[in-house]
């Protein structure tokens, strides 16, 4: 039998360097990442450094291998957030506090504002996902209607096998396609770059967990009476001020009990239930993105409480732990 032949790696049109000396790999590396630290473990082994990559509006598609064992150390990468994707091999990356054991079955995400170290282990070849940072925050507001008030956190190890990962999955390698087909990341796709790229990330919002996603979660209404949705876009708005129910039905353009019984219908929620459901969920995207830097009495603040005591037991009905614990609880740190 004929041996199949083997299929060229990801992007190989768009090669930006292939070395075997490490000094290069690391300064050509560097342009297109940060600085960082990049050394060999084994000099038994064969160092083949090669990087193909296409660069869109806020996110660039990368393929990446150095051949053999190495360390890297970025620190902070600050300004974007990295998807690394093993295609084959294995690594070992530590992002903040959290460690992820990684291969073809689980991706990392590495968080711009947690000091990276990492170790490819010889043969791993990665697809990187470079998204810049602001970019998801903006996302990420627009979707919730909301400013988040704190930097968004994801949990770096991502488990590539669950249904919601598969699809998202299935998005990136459309349009790692797609750039291969030169149907996207030149200056003529720009409109459909921009709206692809903004699908990844409400995509990966939805499916990775992250400090943001019990407002993600939150109820909205997707349709309804125009009513309705200024008076949520008033709430969400002015989430950290006191206005009463007659301010809102003003705003709204209808009478306090009209409002109330169209909250009832469209959400089972009347407008003090669902501001106060509103504020609970921003206290607890603060405490885990603050990861227990801002006191809670702060948090209670800020997200619209004016009574730490009644807030601590709103708090723990809801989520099932106090505020405290919620900022102890180090899954973002």
């Amino acid at each position: 039998m004929m041996a199949q032949p083997q299929r060229p790696p990801p992007l190989s049109d768009f090669r930006r360097f292939q070395t075997f000396d490490v000094d290069a790999a690391r300064d050509i590396v560097a342009r297109h990442f940060c600085s960082h630290k990049l050394q060999r473990q084994s000099s038994n082994d064969k160092f083949d450094a090669c990087q193909h990559r296409v660069s869109g509006e806020h996110v660039s598609l990368n393929y990446l291998r150095y051949g053999g064992d190495v360390t890297i150390e970025p620190g902070e990468l600050t300004r974007f957030f990295l998807i690394q994707i093993p295609l084959s091999g294995a690594a070992e990356i530590t992002n903040g506090c959290q460690a992820v054991a990684s291969n073809p079955q689980t991706a990392s995400i590495l968080n711009p504002d947690r000091h990276t170290v990492m170790r490819w282990h010889s043969g791993c070849e990665q697809l990187l996902v470079q998204i810049d940072r602001q970019f998801v925050d903006d996302v990420a507001s627009r979707i919730t209607g909301m400013d988040l008030g704190a930097r968004l956190r994801f949990v770096p190890e991502f488990r590539l096998r669950q249904s919601k990962a598969n699809r998202w999955m299935r998005k990136l390698w459309g349009m790692v396609h797609a750039a291969e087909n030169g149907e996207l990341f030149g200056s003529e796709h720009r409109t459909s770059q921009l709206y692809l790229e903004e699908e990844l990330i409400v995509s990966l919002l939805e499916v990775q967990e992250n400090t943001a996603s019990v407002l993600l979660s939150h109820e909205t209404p997707k349709s309804g009476p125009a009513i309705l949705k200024r008076a949520v876009d008033m709430i969400h708005d002015r989430l950290r001020e006191d206005f009463s129910l007659i301010e809102l039905a003003r705003h709204a353009g209808t009478t306090p009990r009209n409002l109330q019984l169209v909250f009832k219908r469209e959400m089972g929620l009347t407008p003090v239930q669902y501001l106060q459901q509103c504020r609970l969920n921003m206290a607890r995207h603060l405490l885990l993105a603050r990861n227990g830097d801002l006191p809670v009495s702060d948090v209670a603040e800020l997200s619209g409480h004016r009574h730490l005591g009644r807030f601590s037991v709103a708090y723990k009905k809801r989520f099932g732990e106090s505020p405290k614990a919620t900022a102890r609880s180090r899954v973002f740190c």
